[in-house]
């Protein structure tokens, strides 16, 4: 072994993690995880001793006008908590990582940093695996599940083949899972929400936004994936490309996602034209294939991932158990897309929101809404076995 090479393994790094502040959600979305201290360790393969500091507080995965809006009277309209401007605030919020190294000599060759996050302690699966740049002194990681306890693994790739790493772990804040995607805008997980009997729903099956492909907004950006998107939505794993979407918005035989995502197209109606007679069938097919556990991770959408998406969207979520105020909640989150202040339950586009859950409370014997709508389903077409698939799919 060299001098030089020698004078490395010895060399003592120290890596500074911060956090996001974090902010208090909605009590429907769970209870803020306690915090936990990072742990230092030692390498045993390359002698250099890495020491992270402390997480104080959950990481908030969400912008602070969501949080306020989540924490706000249900009465309120979401309008009241737009941030003003062109903030996109539809998309969530990194774990941020900063680090610095230092070398005796003065030359520390890092290739690159690759941070792993697991809710694994053992890293048997891991949730997320990113790579950085050397240059990059900010390291942000996207798209992490909310409410969640993480351990991280960081890693430092060096020029000669050497790694030195270091562990510890740190927990997200509860609050709605905003994704971010190069090219798409409206996106978020429909998990981590809690049902009135006390379930939460699954995070990881279900994302629901805009559409990916530019269909008929060719040359928008936030309609169409860039090669960068469709990394970061495979990565989370879709399997189907639930398109609510007439099939003459399609752009391209197979889904931008890759040739191995089934696509469909679905002509979705949307609030309460949903309820009529000739819808039916559209949404029979639509949660018939909602009920197949084959087809998760679901990307489903339809041109803003506003009227068509938020009405089929609170359909599944009520059948699920969601309390109607957190059910107008979800869908006034879309109004954080670039400040859309007519999407609110009131504002009529075709009908409203509110349309939609008066024709199924009215409409449909039970005791629950969630009964009702089960009832509302029933009546279209979609079996009992459907239905319990669904709700084992997100709840079992």
């Amino acid at each position: 072994m060299s001098k030089r090479t020698f004078l490395k393994k010895i060399t003592a790094l120290s890596l500074c993690l911060c956090s996001v502040i974090a902010v208090s959600a909605c009590d429907s979305l769970g209870n803020i995880l306690p915090f936990m201290k990072n742990s230092s360790i030692e390498s045993s393969t390359s002698n250099v001793t890495l020491s992270v500091t402390q997480f104080d507080q959950p990481v908030s995965l969400v912008h602070q006008s969501v949080s306020d809006y989540l924490s706000a009277d249900p009465e309120e309209l979401v309008t009241a908590y737009l941030p003003g401007g062109t903030m996109r605030v539809d998309k969530g919020r990194p774990v941020t990582f900063e680090y610095s190294a230092r070398a005796e000599d003065g030359a520390l060759d890092i290739s690159y940093i690759l941070i792993e996050c697991s809710l694994d302690q053992d890293f048997a699966v891991i949730e997320h695996t990113q790579k950085f740049s050397p240059r990059q002194k900010e390291l942000e990681v996207y798209n992490l599940k909310t409410g969640a306890h993480y351990y991280y693994r960081f890693t430092l790739h060096m020029t000669d083949g050497d790694t030195v790493s270091t562990t510890g772990e740190f927990d997200t804040a509860a609050s709605p899972r905003m994704i971010n995607l190069d090219g798409a805008c409206n996106v978020r997980d429909i998990g981590g929400w809690k049902t009135e009997d006390g379930k939460t729903i699954k995070q990881g099956l279900l994302f629901r936004g805009s559409e990916i492909d530019g269909g008929k907004n060719k040359g928008h950006a936030d309609f169409c994936l860039t090669s960068k998107g469709v990394e970061q939505l495979r990565a989370l794993g879709i399997k189907t490309d639930l398109d609510l979407r007439d099939e003459s918005t399609k752009v391209s035989e197979y889904s931008i996602l890759g040739e191995d995502v089934s696509r469909s197209f679905y002509n979705a109606a949307q609030y309460q034209s949903i309820l009529d007679g000739s819808n039916a069938e559209r949404t029979r097919k639509i949660f018939s294939a909602l009920a197949k556990p084959e087809a998760y991770p679901v990307y489903l959408h339809c041109t803003h991932g506003v009227d068509r998406a938020g009405s089929t969207t609170l359909i599944l979520e009520a059948l699920l158990g969601m309390s109607k105020e957190d059910l107008i909640r979800d869908y006034e989150l879309s109004a954080f897309y670039y400040n859309y202040a007519h999407v609110n339950r009131n504002t009529n586009t075709g009908g409203t929101i509110l349309d939609l859950i008066d024709g199924l409370e009215e409409g449909y014997a039970g005791e629950t809404f969630a009964d009702k709508v089960e009832k509302f389903l029933l009546s279209i077409g979609v079996t009992q076995a459907e239905i319990d698939s669904i709700r084992n799919i997100f709840l079992g």
